[in-house]
């Protein structure tokens, strides 16, 4: 599959509403194929005080600051962040709160534009302050859920407040198992875009190899569904027209 370098950098904070959704794990796996693809990514990590970035990426060794840090003076913006030769580089989030605003966060992340292709924002669970500081400097927004009611509500919120911010969202339905609808445990495709108000980019099935990759920081197998998945919708952002694949 053919990849589009002409992609022009973007900031891209991937949210949820809601946790357990598999936000984080489709974030650090989206970093790492955009990296094999030979594009520079940054990945931000925005869950303050629970920060998990640096385990999915096999980088927890290499912490020394975070981007608190930065706002407090103790570091450089480029000695924050943790250069990962086997996938997307870090910034990692504090582990406690740190007073910040729109802008400081907007010019902290201003420090990177200039050397990323991409730069990934994993926001939290939950449409509290982490999640307002993810969308701070967010081009567009990739909005996660999984194909139940509950999950599905909490999108809806999500996609609310960006709206309200005026940042265009995507849809991408994570964890989705055709027997699952069929049997009526879980919604259909339509159903997902039609609850919560958003266009569709991409559907991600259930796939143990990804969720192994976010507990040991490997990278994932590119042949597995999830993998492809993500590859799909990263092709997507350049408007390629690829067709929707549910496994």
């Amino acid at each position: 599959m053919r990849y589009a370098d002409q992609i022009p950098m973007k900031k891209i904070v991937f949210t949820s509403g809601k946790g357990g959704v598999g936000k984080s794990t489709i974030a650090a796996a989206y970093g790492k194929i955009l990296q094999k693809y030979g594009k520079n990514v940054l990945l931000v990590d925005f869950d303050i005080s629970l920060r998990t970035m640096d385990i999915m990426l096999g980088v927890g060794d290499k912490v020394l600051y975070d981007w608190g840090d930065i706002l407090l003076d103790r570091c450089t913006p480029e000695e924050a962040v943790i250069e990962n030769p086997d996938g997307p580089d870090l910034l990692p989030a504090p582990l406690t709160r740190v007073e910040t605003s729109k802008q400081d966060i907007c010019d902290m992340i201003s420090n990177y534009e200039d050397k990323y292709d991409f730069i990934l924002m994993d926001s939290p669970a939950g449409v509290g302050s982490g999640f307002q500081a993810a969308l701070s400097s967010a081009d567009m927004a990739h909005v996660l859920s999984t194909p139940d009611n509950i999950c599905v509500r909490s999108a809806a919120v999500a996609a609310e407040r960006l709206q309200e911010q005026k940042i265009p969202a995507k849809l991408i339905i994570n964890r989705f198992e055709r027997k699952s609808v069929e049997n009526g445990r879980d919604l259909n495709v339509d159903d997902v875009i039609d609850e919560t108000g958003l266009p569709l980019i991409g559907v991600v099935p259930e796939d143990e190899n990804l969720a192994h990759t976010s507990r040991t920081g490997k990278n994932p197998d590119s042949t597995c569904p999830g993998a492809e998945a993500i590859l799909r919708i990263i092709h997507r952002l350049d408007g390629e027209r690829i067709p929707l694949k549910i496994v």
